[in-house]
């Protein structure tokens, strides 16, 4: 016969293990396990995967937008750029240097850029979590490729923050306008969700509004 084994005293709980299996760290988040690869590929989630850190970003409440409307690029984990590509990467990974953060993030996306231009500021996101910020300023270059009838676009951008391993950093640079600083941080502190057709998305007041004129596409 096996040795007893005893409830815990009411109100005693077992103590929170230190870390999480990738299947507990998707049902935490409410994500499926693929998203937290992405999460682990993109160095935003370490091996092991931490349950003080997951427990952190299920803390974060979504983002809602009262007024206005936020360009916001759901974006994948850091992988070699195709053939011919004018950059080292695609993709996200907290070890890019800025310029290859840049690289990877605004270009090359089928989109309106008036929409992308008017609405100033663009969230990066993967699997839901904000890991950049940028104020766009313009158009750098646009193109269409053979097959396409629909530009892509190279915007041109302004970093304003960004994340690093372990997303614990939320103090915005001193160099990030006034105007900016309380956008900055409530998108980098919070969790975002769209709808849309391709990676490049917005969110806005009006849900209704999220496809309007819009034609993304992937790459």
């Amino acid at each position: 016969m096996p040795l007893a084994k005893f409830a815990l005293p009411t109100g005693v709980h077992e103590p929170a293990p230190d870390t999480l299996t990738r299947s507990q760290a998707a049902s935490r988040l409410g994500i499926a396990m693929g998203a937290v690869d992405k999460l682990v590929a993109a160095h935003v989630l370490t091996l092991p995967i931490r349950s003080d850190v997951v427990e952190r970003i299920e803390r974060r409440s979504y983002l809602v937008a009262e007024e206005g409307e936020l360009t916001v690029l759901r974006t994948d984990a850091r992988k070699p750029a195709y053939p011919g590509e004018d950059r080292k990467w695609i993709g996200f990974s907290t070890e890019h240097t800025d310029c290859e953060l840049e690289q990877t993030s605004l270009r090359w996306w089928r989109s309106y850029p008036r929409r992308v231009i008017d609405n100033e500021l663009y969230a990066v996101t993967i699997a839901s979590l904000p890991v950049a910020v940028y104020k766009i300023d313009g158009v750098e270059a646009e193109l269409v490729r053979r097959g396409e009838d629909r530009p892509r676009f190279h915007y041109r951008g302004t970093l304003l923050h960004r994340s690093h391993p372990g997303m614990s950093d939320l103090q915005l640079s001193p160099a990030v306008p006034v105007q900016y600083q309380e956008q900055v941080r409530q998108i980098m502190s919070s969790r975002i969700k769209v709808v849309s057709g391709g990676p490049i998305g917005y969110l806005g007041a009006d849900p209704s509004a999220a496809f309007a004129g819009t034609v993304e596409g992937v790459k």
